[in-house]
């Protein structure tokens, strides 16, 4: 087992699947999934347009679940369209397993070729994966292409260029991609990955026209209060901006400590990449997702499937017996940290958001570890 948890796998699988347990008491199940699903039956019949209208989402969304009383949204670029697009075409529960499954394959496929059935395992049966499965988030599809994208970087720079360029579906996840390829040197694969991108965009104005972009544009704006100032929004948003907010910080001042966390992980990512002849591979990679999903004050529960991937790549990399006491603490704590979600469904008080603090301790293990195999030794 290259996993260093010891006696405690079996305890720590076991919670993985409590959290998700303790958030389907109270969250409905298929819940997000389901405006993916509207949104592309609305795009199939030409009005992709309305799923940019809260109101008119919100009224179809009903007709689905009628005693639901969570707010209904749809905030992504029309880019991403492109992904559920065929989903209208079935029925919403065989279009929910489709989705869901594909995307669990091409995550356990990279596992797979990580760590063997071992990384499927931890992988998988994380919290966070269970939880992409359980609400039909896009996780699990985000964090597939993004550990297939960084796994073909040495050999195949052009495919991996294209999957980064497919990850501007989700850009606030994509934005450190650039930093590390200019660090490392990768400049073909850089080129392709803006090229994709504008590709994909293209492809979006083609199908769906130029005003969606024009609508996602407007949008945008209506997003920011159901995150600045929604309590709910914060115990599901594992952010510093999140855990500023709990503390009682104004708006401005959470946006300026999450800065500094945006700061740390950007200086980390150049540090850890700008080495890359002599840093093994899966540290960089492990480095990276970590930093993608600590540099964003706007990251969900589903995003951190990244922090799954993370984590096996990590453990991939580093021998069983090489594992410091405080490491292996620290790697549990990642492991679990999806279950503080869970935990704000069935505990009557507050919890503050120790996750992004947890992920800034992964980020700085791994860089650690990074400088630890790049430095020089005496002969």
């Amino acid at each position: 087992m290259r996993f260093p948890f010891g006696k405690f796998r079996w305890p720590l699988l076991l919670a993985s699947v409590l959290g998700v347990y303790w958030v389907s008491v109270s969250y409905p199940p298929l819940f997000d999934f389901t405006v993916f699903w509207v949104a592309s039956r609305m795009a199939e019949s030409g009005r992709a347009l309305q799923a940019y209208d809260p109101d008119f989402l919100q009224q179809a969304v009903r007709q689905l679940r009628p005693q639901s009383q969570w707010v209904f949204g749809w905030y992504y670029p029309p880019t991403f369209y492109l992904m559920v697009y065929p989903l209208g075409r079935l029925s919403l529960g065989p279009s929910y397993l489709f989705f869901c499954l594909i995307s669990l394959l091409g995550l356990g496929g990279v596992l797979y070729r990580l760590l063997k059935w071992e990384g499927v395992l931890w992988g998988v049966l994380s919290s966070a994966t269970l939880l992409n499965f359980f609400t039909g988030q896009n996780g699990l599809l985000t964090a597939a292409f993004a550990a297939t994208a960084l796994w073909n970087l040495e050999k195949r720079p052009i495919l991996a260029g294209v999957l980064i360029g497919v990850l501007s579906i989700k850009p606030q996840l994509v934005v450190l991609f650039p930093i590390a390829l200019i660090a490392g040197g990768y400049w073909r694969t850089l080129w392709v990955a803006g090229i994709s991108a504008l590709l994909l965009m293209g492809g979006a104005v083609a199908i769906l026209a130029i005003d969606t972009f024009q609508a996602w544009l407007r949008v945008i704006p209506l997003s920011r209060p159901s995150f600045e100032d929604s309590y709910a929004a914060w115990t599901l948003m594992p952010t510093l901006f999140s855990l500023w907010r709990q503390l009682g910080f104004s708006v401005v001042q959470a946006y300026a400590g999450q800065a500094l966390g945006a700061l740390l992980a950007l200086w980390a990512v150049w540090q850890g990449w700008r080495s890359h002849r002599k840093a093994p591979a899966p540290l960089r990679y492990a480095l990276l997702m970590m930093a993608s999903i600590l540099g964003s004050p706007y990251v969900y529960y589903y995003d951190v499937t990244w922090a799954a991937v993370s984590l096996v790549w990590l453990v991939s990399a580093i021998r069983p017996d090489a594992w410091q006491p405080w490491e292996k603490v620290l790697l549990g704590l990642v492991w679990i940290s999806p279950l503080l979600i869970g935990l704000h469904f069935v505990i009557p008080f507050p919890l503050p958001q120790i996750a992004p603090l947890v992920f800034m301790g992964m980020l700085l293990l791994i860089l650690r570890r990074i400088r630890t195999t790049t430095r020089p030794t005496c002969g």
